[in-house]
């Protein structure tokens, strides 16, 4: 856990605030600032950060819970130990509702126990934050592999009507091949049969093209969580692309 922790103190009695900013600092495990007004603490909680807040509910024209209304519209995470007095339970709960990590009746604040009070709560709030950011690493890993697979399917939608296309071309390549070398003289025969080739030929290279993209995307899919990824990706591609090339070399 960290050390020291900042702590900041929002109570409009300066003798209250400054007998736990003196007891707390003294063994070095806290640094305390003091705020008298909720208008003063959330200037100070905009200029700095604070590991854990000790909250009044009566400080001057504003209220602990509205502080914490600001603190929730302004998303400042900061755990707080909500102060309150004897007859205001209603208060505490509210402050839970709105966030509060925890509450204490300030008659009955004891200095030795404070420390494990504020410690309690700052380590709660460590393991929440932890358990958060592994919620949002979680959910967007779902969102990454959710697009990933989208985009496999998309290629794999794409491959088939396009070979199906080309299957077309190529059957009846074949038999205009076929017709030509009966219906036509000899000359006109070989040009027609000559565009037929180079027809063929380029459809071939589109069965190339749409080959590569379908074995490209299955490397994503494989190895998208890795760096290495990357790398084999970049390694197909230049495989894929220069595959393409020799073919357009045959052809011409």
């Amino acid at each position: 856990m960290k050390t020291p922790l900042d702590i900041l103190v929002i109570d409009d009695e300066d003798a209250f605030s400054n007998l736990l900013r003196l007891d707390l600092e003294s063994d070095g495990k806290y640094v305390v600032k003091t705020a008298s007004s909720g208008e003063q603490g959330i200037d100070m909680m905009k200029a700095d950060r604070y590991d854990v807040l000790l909250l009044d509910y009566h400080i001057g024209s504003m209220t602990g819970l509205q502080v914490m209304q600001w603190m929730n519209e302004a998303k400042v995470d900061t755990p707080v130990i909500m102060l309150t007095a004897a007859g205001t339970e209603e208060i505490a709960v509210n402050a839970m509702k709105l966030g509060a990590y925890d509450y204490a009746r300030k008659e009955r604040l004891e200095l030795t126990h404070l420390p494990i009070l504020i410690n309690g709560v700052y380590e709660r709030y460590l393991f929440r934050k932890e358990l958060l950011q592994q919620e949002n690493a979680k959910r967007e890993e779902e969102k990454h592999q959710a697009a990933v697979q989208m985009f496999q399917t998309t290629v794999r939608t794409i491959a088939h009507h396009v070979n199906n296309a080309l299957a077309i071309i190529m059957l009846r390549s074949s038999s205009y091949e076929r017709t030509a070398k009966k219906t036509l003289d000899s000359e006109t025969a070989n040009q027609f049969i000559k565009l037929i080739a180079d027809l063929k030929g380029q459809a071939t290279v589109i069965e190339s093209i749409v080959r590569s993209l379908v074995e490209l995307s299955n490397v994503v899919y494989i190895n998208y969580v890795s760096d290495q990824s990357i790398i084999d990706i970049r390694q197909e591609l230049e495989k894929n692309l220069k595959m393409m090339e020799d073919q357009q070399k045959i052809i011409v």
